[in-house]
């Protein structure tokens, strides 16, 4: 069923009018021609210390695209997406380095592991809403994170080392010089941004859209809510574990840290600085996030106090985030 269909279902029972859409799809389909035709270009004009930042700036595109999924279509603020991250970097490095099994077996075993707890994780956790829901994912979060930290297969609290990248020899290239795994990674982005566009713009995302506007209406509507509810969190925690898998190539190590509370903090920050409910929000919340971030640290030491004064702006002059400003700002224009 449709989007349309779905809101006219919703008018033939007494539902309010339909919803708005947050700017034209012309707008956001020339941003990401624009985008697409800058990053491809990038490392022919660009240090290798900026490639650096635009990998980082992609991977947490990546993972905040998982968070945005739950936060801003489905409208379940979540603080333990990180475990996620920390599944898909652990169930690769188990996978390659533990078991010896190759990279093409170990990432799609590791998705398809992760879509298995996510669901069974979020068949609980999706049985409350607002304050509990967000405690109870910081609870399981926490509760894998200290897992982690103990388990001796996983070298505790030092992580997994060796972690390989992709083998392209069959492209004469190696995925261990930096442009080729920028290209790595920029690809596998931009397959993540497309499917998630393809997610949130079908009838499944439409009806998410009606979870998070209004819960109650949708179950009058006779949608089981809670599957959809389900579906969306086993979804968004696919896609985070894509970003875990990246994270560890990048780095060639996973530990604990990277299923910390504090990381899925700062990927509710992206959605929040680049705008929810929007596909291009996390990677521009990302963008800003990495760059202010580094920027500031350079400048000083206590940059986690400046970095808090400039969300706290962002949040207070940007409504929206930054593409829900530019939003408005079109708006006006019309």
């Amino acid at each position: 069923m449709s989007a349309d269909a779905i809101l006219t279902k919703g008018k033939r029972i007494g539902a309010p009018k339909r919803l708005p859409l947050p700017t034209s799809r012309r707008v956001y389909a020339t941003l990401f021609v624009i985008l697409a035709a800058v990053l491809c270009a990038l490392p022919s004009f660009v240090s290798g210390y900026v490639m650096t930042l635009a990998v980082e700036v992609m991977i947490a595109g990546v993972f905040a695209s998982g968070i945005n999924l739950l936060t801003g279509y489905t409208g379940l603020v979540s603080l333990g997406q990180a475990m996620f991250l920390g599944f898909g970097g652990y169930g690769i490095a188990i996978g390659t380095a533990l078991l010896g099994w190759p990279l093409w077996v170990s990432a799609p075993v590791t998705l398809v592991v992760v879509a298995m707890i996510a669901a069974a994780i979020g068949a609980v956790c999706t049985r409350t809403r607002g304050v509990e829901f967000l405690l109870i994912t910081l609870a399981f979060s926490q509760m894998f994170y200290g897992t982690a930290i103990k388990l001796r297969w996983t070298n505790g609290s030092d992580g997994m080392t060796g972690i390989p990248r992709p083998d392209l020899s069959w492209l004469e290239v190696s995925a261990d010089s930096p442009t080729i795994f920028y290209y790595y990674i920029l690809g596998i982005s931009v397959l993540a941004l497309l499917m998630l566009w393809r997610i949130v713009t079908s009838p499944f995302g439409s009806i998410l859209v009606g979870i998070r506007e209004n819960e109650r209406r949708m179950m009058s509507m006779g949608y089981a809510v809670a599957n959809y509810k389900v579906g969306s969190f086993a979804l968004a925690a696919v896609i985070c574990a894509v970003a875990g898998i990246l994270q560890s190539q990048y780095t060639y190590f996973v530990n604990p840290d990277a299923m910390s509370w504090q990381m899925s903090g700062e990927g509710v920050l992206m959605v929040i600085i680049g705008g929810a409910n929007v596909i291009l929000g996390p990677f521009v919340g990302a963008a800003v996030f990495v760059v202010v971030k580094q920027a500031l640290s350079m400048i000083t030491e206590e940059y986690n106090l400046f970095f808090g004064i400039f969300f706290m702006l962002v949040v207070a002059f940007f409504r929206g985030g930054v593409l829900g400003a530019v939003s408005t700002l079109i708006g006006k224009r019309k």
